[in-house]
């Protein structure tokens, strides 16, 4: 109710108004909703930059309910109670009661979570998807081909959404084969999940290749963003592409620069590892998004002003909370060992998704898949560190007792 109540509050204080890639998801949604098709407009060729499944999403709520923003809104909260719900059950499920009503508490509290409700992104659907697939594949209680055809399903969802799900059945693989340690039938039920995959995502990657005269997958933007981190003059955030790729289409675009940049990895092993690093530093060190990708509506309705007091409140709280997160990965390996520390879901699941954008390009709203996995960690450490004081506090209570 907290959750709902915050987010409500701030739909009612600050109006939708899409900018950046949020406005590239709405045009794309709005022409969807048409029949214009996945392209900018209707005398423009298709495109396949964003993934297409968030503007999809989108555009669905735009053919039944008209071009309002306030389903899209409503869909965001509906997203927002599946993604705390999700996580309150895996910490659970991963240590205690405990844990889960503190990682409810701060994701209900979380400024950005509360932000994201009033944008238009791929955000909330991607972590929603994965958050619900992860649940149901560690449910041993419910059959296992069941769940590799559910979770087959979620994830290619998650897929036309962002690309990085790709791989995500691995995790899940291994999740199972630490759990009960049964390799072939593990190895089976990731491979009806990659097949299933592979089937729903076919249509849409036969569109692409007959749009572009080549395979793509799911997005034609890989290549370009592998560029934007690994090339001389990087900075390890977006750039304007260089002018040799103009005339190209935009598959064309994506496996030119990926070949730059693989050229360029090759020339400059180590600078390749020291630029990884440090976007794996940048995508951590700053959660301003939801402030930037509102900017627009709060300047709109309150002016410049509201904007800096938004943003330190932001990044007071996520620091604080990355902190607690941290620290929980310490308090687990001295706990339970190194091993199972660095082989826990928590850890494991933020590990994968930072370690692809570290070789990508930073921003901060790159480490939101990994959200949910933070929050939990961070409940561990404050349940850790309130359980060790009421212990110091009954021990000093029973001393005074005794004496």
């Amino acid at each position: 109710m907290l959750a709902l109540l915050l987010r409500v509050l701030w739909v009612v204080a600050v109006p939708v108004v899409p900018i950046s890639d949020s406005h590239a998801y709405d045009t794309l949604a709005r022409n969807l909703a048409t029949g214009i098709g996945y392209r900018w407009s209707s005398d423009s060729l298709p495109t396949a930059f964003w993934p297409v499944g968030t503007s999809l999403i989108y555009s669905l709520l735009y053919r039944v309910f008209g071009f309002t923003y306030l389903p899209i809104v409503i869909f965001n909260l509906l997203l927002s109670a599946i993604i705390i719900f999700c996580s309150m059950r895996l910490a659970q499920t991963w240590f205690n009661r405990s844990v889960a009503i503190a990682t409810g508490l701060l994701l209900a509290l979380w400024p950005s979570k509360i932000q994201f409700t009033t944008v238009i992104a791929s955000e909330l659907p991607f972590i929603a998807l994965v958050l619900v697939a992860l649940l149901l594949w560690i449910n041993e209680r419910t059959n296992l081909w069941l769940r590799a055809i559910l979770v087959g399903i979620l994830l290619a969802a998650a897929t036309y959404v962002r690309p990085t799900a790709y791989l995500i059945p691995i995790l899940f693989l291994f999740f199972r084969w630490l759990n009960t340690r049964e390799s072939f039938k593990s190895l089976k039920a990731t491979a009806i999940i990659f097949v299933l995959m592979a089937v729903l995502i076919a249509p849409w990657s036969i569109r692409n290749t007959m749009a572009f005269g080549q395979f793509v997958t799911i997005s034609t933007n890989g290549g370009a963003n592998f560029w934007m981190g690994n090339n001389p003059n990087s900075t390890g955030v977006f750039m304007n592409f260089p002018a040799e790729v103009y005339g190209m289409n935009e598959a064309e675009r994506d496996k030119y620069l990926k070949s730059v940049a693989l050229a360029h990895i090759k020339e400059k092993p180590l600078l390749f590892v020291w630029r990884c690093v440090t976007r794996l530093v940048d995508t951590h060190s700053r959660e301003s998004i939801g402030i930037s990708w509102n900017e627009s509506g709060l300047k709109k309705r309150y002016g410049t002003g509201i904007l800096l007091p938004l943003k330190i409140i932001n990044q007071i709280f996520w620091m604080s909370v990355l902190g607690l997160a941290l620290s929980g990965i310490v308090i687990l390996g001295l706990q339970q060992g190194l091993l199972t520390t660095i082989t826990h879901p928590t850890v494991v699941i933020w590990g994968y998704f930072a370690a692809i954008h570290a070789i990508i390009v930073a921003q901060d709203r790159y480490h939101f898949p990994s959200i949910p996995m933070i929050a939990i960690l961070a409940a561990f450490t404050l349940t850790y560190w309130i359980d060790k004081k009421r212990k110091v506090q009954k021990f000093i209570k029973n001393s005074r007792t005794t004496l």
